[in-house]
């Protein structure tokens, strides 16, 4: 797991485009809340917010988006520490709170009629959250003075607890971020990455948010996954089409190379030499396995069996990119 403030940075960026946080809501919120909102509406909050505690949080980001008849107030904590933190309820009470005083001193909401907030914790620690998403689970008082006691809930966003088959039915950028977040190789690491430039592809004014989302990218993979990225240039690439689309070929050339050392390094270790024509046939079937993990690859068994060198360098850069197993083997 990256450390703390390279996450707060990199997701504040990402999360300061309304494309990016309106399919986080679409597909991570439940659909009650989300389908009564209108993203045209929304509209990134300036300013930081000092809880009672005197501590600045900065980091995390805040929007207002219309919901029926009055404004909401969306306020995503970003959470990057390697373990839950028990006080989270009690934080957050301390940050919503803060938010509203804010909101008072500069007269943007009457003290009489507050807005709504909803409080969403974006957390991607190794340990899952166990934590409780309400301060009032975690205050213990007769029955006679609950009533009197604080209540607020968040909603509680949990990267790690997404299975690699529910982030890939959400067929969204931020879905993919999430499973990016979640590779444990760089063989799956690409392969995600592909799967967040064809997402790209879908968005309007995608430039701008290709962007931001292929300096994250190269950032994360950098840090998490460097082998993946010895072939990105340190620069960010400008032309047509989107940055993503073009380093992910660059990507899967790297990625051929470290297949084919690591397929010679797995054939010495078992007293097999294997050559680098097994070692490219071995990181092929890597990457078909991770971006097709329920699809059939027998009818393909035999395409690869009588593959060239060449052949096979020309699949697996195919592979990172294709929708569908038939598209990396169609003929062209």
């Amino acid at each position: 797991m990256t450390d703390a403030p390279f996450h707060d940075t990199g997701y504040k960026a990402l999360f300061s485009l309304p494309e990016l946080v309106q399919q986080l809501i679409e597909g991570f919120v439940t659909p009650d809340i989300a389908q009564l909102l209108d993203f045209s509406t929304l509209e990134l909050v300036a300013g930081s917010f000092v809880t009672p505690a005197m501590q600045s949080r900065e980091e995390d980001v805040v929007w207002r988006v219309k919901m029926a008849d009055t404004m909401l107030y969306l306020y995503l904590l970003l959470e990057f520490q390697s373990t839950p933190d028990a006080a989270m309820p009690v934080r957050m009470v301390q940050y919503v709170a803060a938010l509203y005083d804010s909101l008072i001193k500069e007269k943007r909401v009457d003290p009489r009629r507050l807005p709504p907030v909803l409080p969403v914790v974006l957390y991607n620690g190794e340990r899952r959250w166990r934590v409780a998403t309400d301060i009032g689970e975690v205050i213990e008082c007769p029955p006679v003075l609950r009533a009197y006691q604080p209540r607020l809930r968040y909603y509680l966003l949990d990267e790690g607890a997404y299975s690699d088959h529910e982030l890939a039915g959400v067929r969204n950028v931020v879905a993919g971020i999430f499973a990016l977040e979640n590779a444990e190789s760089k063989e799956e690491a690409l392969a995600v990455v592909g799967r967040i430039g064809e997402a790209l592809q879908a968005l309007p004014d995608r430039e701008r948010i290709d962007r931001v989302l292929t300096q994250w990218v190269k950032r994360y993979l950098q840090r998490v996954h460097p082998g993946a990225m010895m072939a990105v240039e340190e620069t960010l690439e400008t032309g047509e089409g989107t940055m993503l689309a073009t380093n992910v070929q660059k990507w899967a050339e790297e990625l051929l190379r470290e297949g084919v050392q690591q397929g010679l390094q797995e054939g010495m270790q078992q007293g097999i030499h294997r050559g680098q024509h097994e070692g490219k046939l071995w990181a092929l079937r890597q990457l078909l396995r991770v971006r097709f993990p329920e699809a059939d690859l027998t009818p393909y068994q035999s395409r690869l069996d009588a593959a060239t060198d060449a052949e096979l360098e020309h699949l697996l850069t195919k592979a990172a990119t294709a929708a569908t197993p038939d598209a990396v083997f169609a003929t062209e």
